[in-house]
């Protein structure tokens, strides 16, 4: 059941890293989430348990308004990485998640406002709310 749990919380938290993102221009346009972002939050299993996490996310540009994503968060569970990809306009971005170690995939909604940014991710195994701000 640990392992489970773990997993879930582990696959959620990085998956909201993944969609962090910042908003250098004007309101209207873009957001550009190039680069490196961190923060926390909170992680709910299917089970009803829930546990802290803080997460890193790197994001590399893919193609028109779109980006790959490279995340890792930590919870008192333990620490995991997966990747994601998400496309959007505006403030708002969609995609999916995946945790190959423990092959748990979901999807991934992030809303950017100002330099910070909401990651929301649910999967089968549970969902994550991350609030991330551009790395110094």
């Amino acid at each position: 059941m640990q392992k489970v749990v773990r997993s879930t919380f582990l696959s959620l938290a990085s998956g909201a890293m993944l969609l962090a993102g910042s908003l250098a221009t004007p309101a209207l346009a873009d957001p550009d989430l190039a680069g490196s972002w961190r923060g926390g939050g909170t992680v709910k299993f299917s089970s009803g348990a829930t546990e802290q996490a803080r997460c890193r996310a790197t994001f590399s540009p893919s193609g028109d308004r779109a980006y790959d994503v490279r995340a890792s968060c930590a919870t008192q569970s333990g620490t995991v990485s997966q990747t994601a990809f998400v496309r959007g306009r505006g403030s708002n971005y969609r995609g999916t998640f995946y945790n190959p170690e423990f092959d748990t995939s979901g999807k991934i909604q992030i809303s950017v406002s100002g330099k910070s940014q909401v990651v929301r991710l649910t999967s089968t195994k549970g969902s994550a709310v991350i609030r991330l701000s551009r790395s110094k």
